[in-house]
């Protein structure tokens, strides 16, 4: 017994310095958050936000500007078939022997005469052209793709901006906290004074976050060209997810006044416009676009079977898949 409870003085004994010593590092990480707490904010916090929420700015206002080198060569095997009326002129003079029946004025008629006849250089004749005329060669192209493609103007401009939504609040709050100790204790004033502020008003950051790029894109690029009507997009009316609701409603109030955007979503999902499929918005669309069937080309018939005509498949779609028309 007397061993237990001399156990039990050196066991609290050591729980007590154990607990001082412990309160002593938690001052000391205290105190120095506190001392080097701006440090801390503008040298690595502000810095690590703020550089995620440029590139999501900047990853948006990207276009790619960048031309495709197309060469190939083609091989081309068909019969053309030709059937029209066109004028041809003798390049050398013709001679002619024909047979034929003369008849004379007074005298009779001579059969079975023979008729020569020169036709001269130059002379044009009409003509009716039915033919098949073969054709057996290769195509070489040669062709440069310009594309230049607004990142904004894409569906890749909704999960990039909702990234932005998601990191907006934080950066705003970040640039309107004070940077040092006298700035903080005027804050401070500012609060006991009944004067409120603002963390998500807008400041220099937020009017410009990203400053641009180091390359340029466009240039020399007629931009009023218009957009094939085909490729025209449709407005579906869906909106951002967003981040934290409760920072995303200063952003976006008119959202929120509408139940939030799982409400605006539910809404818009059921007064999408007829006709609009839904792979071309939901995300699926890489899904769905597959290449086209290739189409078998005629080539000379069989030599077996002048009835049947062999066919061959087209040369590869060289890596470029073409725009489905829109339904509906």
């Amino acid at each position: 017994m007397r061993a237990l409870r001399t156990f039990g003085r050196i066991f609290k004994n050591f729980m007590i310095i154990f607990s001082f010593i412990v309160n002593i590092v938690l001052i000391v990480v205290v105190i120095g958050l506190v001392l080097f707490i701006f440090d801390i904010k503008n040298n690595i916090v502000t810095p690590l936000v703020t550089g995620l929420h440029s590139s999501f700015v900047g990853l948006d206002e990207a276009t790619i500007d960048w031309t495709i080198p197309v060469r190939e060569s083609i091989p081309v095997q068909f019969d053309l078939p030709l059937n029209q009326q066109t004028t041809v002129v003798l390049t050398d003079s013709v001679p002619l022997s024909v047979a034929a029946t003369i008849t004379l004025p007074g005298v009779g008629q001579l059969n079975n005469a023979q008729v020569f006849l020169n036709l001269p250089a130059g002379l044009e004749l009409p003509v009716q052209l039915t033919m098949n005329v073969p054709v057996d060669q290769s195509l070489d192209v040669a062709l440069d793709v310009r594309a230049v493609i607004p990142l904004s103007q894409t569906q890749l401009h909704d999960p990039v901006a909702n990234l932005r939504l998601v990191f907006e609040p934080i950066v705003r709050a970040l640039y309107n906290l004070p940077n040092d100790f006298g700035s903080a204790g005027q804050m401070i004033s500012d609060l006991f004074s009944g004067r409120p502020v603002d963390l998500l008003a807008e400041n220099e950051y937020s009017r410009d976050p990203w400053r641009g790029y180091s390359i340029t894109a466009g240039v020399g690029y007629r931009n009023n060209e218009p957009v094939p009507e085909e490729n025209q997009p449709i407005q579906t009316g869906l909106v951002l997810e967003g981040g934290i609701p409760a920072l995303d409603e200063q952003l976006r109030p008119d959202v929120y006044e509408q139940g939030g955007p799982d409400a605006v979503n539910d809404q818009a999902e059921a007064e999408i416009p007829a006709g609009v499929p839904v792979y071309t918005f939901d995300g699926s669309y890489s899904e769905y676009i597959q290449p086209e069937q290739p189409t078998p080309i005629p080539v000379n018939p069989e030599p077996d079977n002048p009835d049947v005509v062999a066919s061959r498949e087209p040369p590869g779609d060289l890596g470029i898949l073409p725009t489905p028309a829109p339904s509906g």
